[in-house]
C-alpha cells in the first residue's frame, strides 16, 4: 500500500513522520511553500530516506479562478511523483492544492482512500472551509461521475481519539515522548547543527490572532505586560512561524532564535518541567501535554486580550475551554490567566 502525505505546516510534517514510522507506511510526501524555510526542510527530509519521494509545490502564486477550477477537475502534481500510483492520500487542509493533487491520483486509482490527519488537538474541531473554486469543481466533477475528496474521507489520524468530535472515525497515532524513534528523524529535519539553551524561566508562545481571524487581540501587548511583570531578562518569546518576530524585537523583548523550529520538537529535546509557558491560545501547549512524563505549568492568557472582534480566536477559545473541562483528556498543569498578579 502506497501513501501520499500532503503537508502545509511543520506540525503536519511531524504528524506525517509519526504516522509513517508507526504504521510502516511506504510512499511519498508533498511539502508546500507555506512552510518557512521549506527548501532546507525538503533537503533534510530527503536525508532521512523515510519517504520514497519528497516533492514540493508552490501554493502562494496567485492563479485565475478558472485555471484553479480546471486543475481541481483534471489534477496536477510535481514531476517527481507523476508516475506514482497511491492507495491512500493523507492531509489536513482540504484546500484547493489538496484537491488538485487528489484529482490527479484519482484518475490513476479510483479507489484511493482519503484520511485526514490532525494538526494539534484543537484541529480536531476545525470547521471545514470552502470557496467558489471548490464549489464549482465539486459540481462539475459530480456531472463527470468523479468523486470529490471531501465526500470520501474515511478516517482521522489523531493522537487523542477522545478529543475527536469531527464525526470522522479516529485512527489513533501512537504517542510521542523523549525516547520515541521519531526524535532522531525530527532532529535531522528541523534541528541540524542547532543547540538548545533556555535560561529564561518564562516562555511566551505567540499565535496568529494579531494578524488573522479579524481584529488584533493584543498578543504583543500581553507579552509586554508579562515581561514587565516577570522581568524582561526572564521572558523569552517563541514566535509563531506566521507572526512577525520584528515587532517583539522592536518592543525590547527577547526572541527565541529557534522560533522557526516547531515547539513540539523543542519540547522533545528539552526538559521544561521547571519552566512556565504562557500563551493566548496556542495549541502547542496542549499537543504534547498528555504525552510527556514531566510537563511545565502553563497559562492561557486570552482573558487578558480582546477577542470580541476576532472570530477565529473566539472560536478556538470556546474549543479550548471544552478541552480543559474534560478530565478524560488527561491535560495537566494548565490554567487560565485571569490577572497578571497570578504570575
Amino acid at each position: 500500500m502506497k501513501t501520499l502525505f500532503f503537508c502545509n505546516t511543520n506540525y503536519q510534517l511531524i504528524v506525517a513522520v509519526q504516522i509513517a514510522l508507526s504504521f510502516n507506511k511506504s510512499g511519498s510526501i508533498i511539502i508546500t511553500n507555506e512552510i518557512k524555510n521549506y527548501e532546507n526542510i525538503v533537503k533534510n527530509l530527503r536525508k532521512t530516506k523515510l519517504f520514497e519521494q519528497v516533492a514540493c509545490i508552490d501554493v502562494k502564486t496567485v492563479k485565475k479562478s478558472i485555471t484553479l477550477t480546471i486543475q481541481c477537475i483534471l489534477g496536477m502534481v510535481p514531476k517527481e511523483i507523476k508516475k506514482c500510483i497511491f492507495d491512500e492520500f493523507v492531509g489536513f487542509n482540504l484546500d484547493i492544492p489538496s484537491h488538485i493533487v487528489y484529482a490527479f491520483f484519482y484518475k490513476k486509482n479510483k479507489d484511493i482512500v482519503v484520511n485526514k490527519m490532525e494538526e494539534g488537538v484543537m484541529s480536531l474541531n476545525t470547521p471545514e472551509t470552502s470557496c467558489g473554486v471548490l464549489q464549482a469543481s465539486y459540481k462539475i466533477r459530480r456531472l463527470l461521475n468523479k468523486r470529490n475528496m471531501k465526500d470520501v474521507i474515511s478516517g482521522f489520524y489523531c493522537f487523542s481519539p477522545k478529543a475527536n468530535r469531527s464525526g470522522i472515525p479516529s485512527i489513533q497515532i501512537p504517542l510521542i515522548n523523549h525516547s520515541s524513534r521519531i526524535k532522531e528523524y525530527l532532529n535531522t529535519i528541523f534541528c541540524t547543527n542547532i543547540k538548545f539553551e533556555y535560561k529564561e524561566k518564562y516562555i511566551f508562545l505567540s499565535c496568529i490572532y494579531d494578524i488573522e481571524g479579524g481584529n488584533p487581540i493584543g498578543e504583543l501587548e500581553l507579552a509586554i505586560k508579562i515581561a514587565d511583570r516577570v522581568g524582561r531578562d526572564n521572558l523569552l518569546v517563541k514566535v509563531h512561524p506566521r507572526d512577525d518576530k520584528e515587532k517583539y524585537i522592536r518592543a525590547g523583548l527577547k526572541v527565541d532564535e529557534n522560533s522557526v523550529i516547531p515547539f513540539e520538537v523543542i519540547q522533545i529535546n528539552n526538559d521544561f518541567s521547571e519552566k512556565v509557558l504562557i500563551t493566548t491560545l496556542s495549541g502547542s501547549i496542549l499537543n504534547f501535554n498528555p504525552v510527556l512524563e514531566k510537563v511545565p505549568i502553563s497559562y492561557y492568557g486570552y482573558s487578558l486580550c480582546k477577542l470580541e472582534g476576532n472570530y477565529l480566536a473566539s472560536y478556538y477559545k470556546d474549543i479550548l475551554e471544552q478541552y480543559l473541562a474534560d478530565p478524560e483528556l488527561g491535560l495537566r498543569n494548565i490554567y487560565i490567566l485571569n490577572k497578571m498578579e497570578e504570575l
